[in-house]
């Protein structure tokens, strides 16, 4: 489908949002039961209120040091996060509300930002604006200010908007608004100051905003909405929550009914409802919408100057870029995400494991050159510093089974904590390369090119949000389920959700690719096993959304209608690109330093330990507790791989491993690896010493990629479904798919042999 393209009143550009066929409007959220942070913590509560692309996110990582993630799309945020700062020796907590374009929708996110200011009632609400598409993103502010008093509108990008030539009368638009202005570039710092010193003010009551913003009552409805004010203000409602509140009433929002009978009582509302008897609320909501365009309009045109020739009135004909209209198009567009997807996973190949960069070099001559890019690439280098920490540590410690426990099963680039360590460079330039995209604007626009194929498999395009997350971890992408519009929905994407790839499976790929297959070879087997997995993942969406194995007796719903602002493209901000690495590789090395290293250690002892008790430098780990559990799952193993029955336990063992945390599957082999078959491949000997054909090896890192969820997100499908049964169905499922897809790569490679 086209995108639909919408004139945005601003200096600098254009705003185009892709539609699908209208539908069914989202679920309802509940009201309430959004958590304030802890009181004896916060002195002062101060919450970011702002659109998707607006850099709420981002000031709020500026502000805190908190490296949140920052996202170019909405539906990423849709918990409440804070963090706290010290402001002139005051405790401060910062929330972080959801990204939305209105409180007035019945999406989750503006159900938890609802719910946020008008039961937990912050000290200070801080809304933001974009200085580059003020007229548009005033639309919020104002609406904030009809139910709220205690506010500040920060205008953000500012020095975006200034390189375009915008000014913009702050002073003025404060006078308009009724409440303090200021402008900030939180990737400048410039503002902060400012804003911080606001946050305090307005808390602390030295500085009290009066809001001059009415509600925006149509002529038709004036009489109407003051009835329904004064009714709920002589039932107890304040006077500005209940003039906003009456306007949502007179539009058929089903939480501001809600909320009105809480507050003001049932016989309140039926007497409301009378009033409101004969008031379409869909042309009332169009009326009102369009009354707050009408005024931020006329704030944009009193208050901003555009560049000559922009005049200060809408763009009338905005257009895409070729860019744009590459990855817009139906057929070009996946085809183009998919390129660049190819391209990503060869650029972090090449800048952390020099491949194919020493074949290139090698191929022109240069043989000295490609030894050294071999040798003194990141990953090789990280591998050596932890064998050269590992080597000090066995010398350091005069006990020898502790010395070999931490040296070999924790150190080690062949083993344990070490092994994963390894292959941080690849993690951290994969998720910056992935971070360049984000904050360049593509990552939406990739998104919207491929929200017509989502439909095809039966969810919202709304998917595409959760689909993305999964790219980082699995268990933020279940949590982020949330947005969809449907429960059929949610638990389609929970069934599909764990097969698309997290940074864990990623090293396990990576090193399978360096292990198994030599240069761009190794960067094309990577791709073909994500691609496997990708179509595995939107498979799943339909046999569990509208397939056969799709619950059975829910209601057929519509699908509803998406809408995605996509920003304009720029240049990446290195601070920002910082910011999304950084969140991604705190997550490995936190996992890295916790979960995997107690599992290292207790796969240690399984595979040095058995039943005769310590086996020694020189016993063999056949006889070893791992071997035995290892033994257990040989025949499966042997399944899907056809090897014999002394690497299946040994695979079988990794396996296990795997389920614990995907990471710890390459600690597994390592530890159980069989050392008199190793060859020198660098830093992936424990993989090499498995003699694997490359399409042995490409049928077990499929199993290992589709297989049985970690631990962490099993526990996260059952926290947020209650449903015990749901997990193991959803590990059911993946290992009978596992086995089906690796079957069918080693029938391949029968057939190709």
């Amino acid at each position: 489908m086209k995108p639909r393209l919408v004139p945005a009143g601003n200096c600098t550009g254009y705003t185009f949002t892709p539609v699908n066929s209208p539908g069914r409007p989202p679920r309802e959220p509940g009201l309430g039961g959004v958590a304030k942070p802890p009181s004896r913590r916060c002195e002062i509560v101060a919450a970011l209120l702002g659109a998707p692309n607006v850099g709420k996110t981002t000031l709020f990582n500026a502000l805190t040091g908190a490296k949140e993630l920052v996202a170019n799309w909405p539906g990423a945020t849709v918990e409440v996060k804070y963090a706290e700062l010290r402001l002139d020796g005051k405790r401060v907590c910062l929330v972080d509300l959801p990204g939305l374009y209105s409180l007035s929708g019945s999406g989750p996110e503006e159900g938890v930002a609802r719910d946020f200011i008008l039961e937990q009632k912050p000290d200070v609400l801080i809304v933001l604006a974009d200085a580059t598409n003020l007229e548009r993103s005033l639309y919020l502010p104002l609406e904030a200010l009809e139910i709220y008093d205690r506010v500040i509108v920060v205008l953000t990008k500012i020095d975006a908007a200034e390189k375009a030539g915008v000014k913009i009368d702050l002073e003025g638009l404060q006078r308009s608004l009724g409440v303090p202005v200021v402008a900030v570039s939180a990737l400048q710092g410039r503002g902060l100051e400012e804003l911080k010193k606001l946050i305090l003010e307005v808390a602390e009551g030295r500085l009290k905003p009066r809001s001059r913003v009415e509600p925006p009552v149509p002529r038709q409805l004036a009489e109407v909405h003051e009835r329904l004010s004064w009714l709920l203000q002589r039932r107890g409602v304040e006077e500005r929550l209940a003039r906003g509140l009456a306007l949502q009433l007179l539009a058929g929002s089903d939480w501001a009914w809600r909320l009105a009978e809480r507050l003001a009582g049932r016989d309140a509302v039926e007497e409301a409802r009378r009033i409101v008897e004969g008031v379409d609320p869909a042309e009332a909501a169009a009326a009102i919408a369009a009354e707050r365009y009408n005024r931020a309009a006329e704030l944009f045109r009193r208050h901003v100057r555009c560049p000559e020739g922009g005049g200060g009135e809408p763009l009338a004909a905005p257009r895409l870029t070729r860019l744009d209209m590459v990855f817009l198009h139906p057929v070009a567009g996946p085809l183009a995400s998919l390129a660049l997807l190819f391209a990503i996973f060869l650029a972090s190949y090449a800048i952390a494991a020099g491949s194919p960069v020493d074949i290139i070099l090698e191929g022109l001559g240069f043989t000295r050159a490609a030894e050294l890019v071999a040798e003194y690439n990141l990953v090789s280098l990280t591998a050596a510093a932890m064998d050269w920490l590992a080597e000090k540590a066995m010398e350091a410690i005069p006990h020898p089974v502790l010395a070999r426990l931490i040296g070999e099963g924790v150190l080690s680039s062949g083993y344990g904590v070490g092994l994963v360590v390894s292959f941080l460079p690849m993690v951290a330039v994969f998720m910056a390369l992935v971070g360049v995209l984000e904050d360049s604007g593509l990552v939406p626009r990739i998104a919207a090119g491929v929200d017509r194929m989502f439909r095809v498999f039966g969810v919202s395009g709304k998917a595409v949000f959760p689909a993305l997350l999964s790219f980082g971890c699995n268990v933020p992408a279940v949590l982020s389920t949330r947005i969809m519009d449907t429960e059929r929905e949610r638990r389609a994407l929970m069934y599909a959700i764990p097969l698309i790839p997290c940074t864990a499976r990623y090293v396990v790929i990576m090193s399978f690719a360096y292990a198994y297959f030599a240069g761009a070879k190794a960067a094309l087997a990577a791709f073909t096993v994500y691609m496997i997995a990708v179509a595995a993942f939107l498979i799943t969406l339909r046999l569990y959304s509208r397939g056969p194995l799709a619950a059975q007796g829910e209601e057929e719903e519509e699908e509803a209608e998406i809408l995605l602002e996509l920003p304009p493209l720029k240049k990446p901000s290195l601070r920002v690109v910082w910011w999304l690495t950084w969140d991604k590789v705190k997550h490995f090395l936190v996992r890295a330093g916790t979960v995997i290293l107690v599992a290292s250690i207790l796969l240690w002892l399984a595979a040095n330990y058995g039943p005769a008790g310590y086996l020694g430098e020189n016993g063999s780990p056949a006889d070893s507790y791992a071997a035995m559990i290892g033994r257990l799952l040989a025949p499966y193993a042997k399944l899907i791989t056809g090897v014999d029955d002394e690497l299946a336990w040994r695979i079988g063992f990794g396996l296990l491993g795997g389920f614990i945390a995907k990471e710890v599957f390459l600690d597994s082999l390592a530890i159980v690896a069989p050392a008199a078959g190793a060859e020198e491949a660098e830093h992936v000997e424990v993989l090499a010493s498995y003699p694997l054909t490359p399409w042995q090896a490409l049928a077990l890192l499929v199993a290992v990629t589709l297989y049985i969820p970690c631990l962490a997100t099993m526990a996260t499908i059952y926290a947020e479904t209650g449903d015990k049964k749901l997990p193991l169905k959803v590990a059911a499922y993946t290992i009978a798919l596992a086995t089906a897809a690796a079957l069918a790569v080693r029938a391949l490679g029968s057939i190709a042999a």
